[in-house]
Formats: structure tokens, sequence, C-alpha cells
């Protein structure tokens, strides 16, 4: 799991909703979000995390951005499961939740560039 470094006032923005700007700092921002958050209900989990996902994603996303939010979403729910024994269920909820956004945008792609040979 990506750490970002206590030495500046990143976690701080992170902590505060700024929007994650690298994938590492979206991984810190669920995973800090769902250790404080233990108690509250999965929807509003689910809610907070999307936001999260959203703002990373952007208004553009492009593959490497939708490769790092699946990726991210992925980890950080097998290391919250490792270190805190929770179910991580939602945040595989919000991966799939782009499922058919994604196929669209490799849709797309593909017939802009031509497929694989």
């Amino acid at each position: 799991m990506p750490y970002i470094s206590a030495k500046d006032d990143r976690r701080e923005k992170l902590r505060n909703g700024e929007p994650a700007l690298i994938a590492g700092e979206l991984n810190y921002q669920i995973f800090y979000f769902v250790k404080h958050n233990l108690a509250i209900a999965d929807n509003c989990l689910y809610g907070q995390i999307k936001a999260y996902v959203v703002n990373f994603l952007g208004e553009k996303p492009n593959y490497q951005r939708y490769n790092d939010m699946t990726g991210r979403l992925i980890r950080c729910s097998k290391e919250l499961k490792r270190r805190l024994g929770i179910d991580t269920t939602v945040l595989i909820s919000i991966m799939e939740f782009y499922d058919d956004e994604i196929a669209k945008y490799e849709d797309l792609k593909c017939s802009q560039n031509g497929d694989v040979e």
C-alpha cells in the first residue's frame, strides 16, 4: 500500500476531501476514510468513496485513470481486509459500477485506433 509522507500537508488535504492526484493518494484517501468510519452504513461508505473516485477520474477519464482507479480499489480492498479484517465488498461494487463506462471507452479507442492485431 502506498504511503503519503507525513512531512507535508498532503495527508491533511486528502483527509479533507481534496481530490487525489495520483493512484497512491486515492488509495490513502479511501483507506483512511474507511478505517475512520467503520461504524457508518455501507451506503454512506459507498457514496463518499464514489465521490473520491469521481474526483480522481476527473472530467475526461483516460485509460491510465481507469486502470489506476480499478487497481487502487482492489488493492485497498485487500489491504483493508488484511489489516482491519473488514468486509470490503463496497469497494468492489464501486469498481464494477464502472464496468460499462470502461467498456464504452475501450470500444471508442478501439474504433479510433484499431483493434489489437
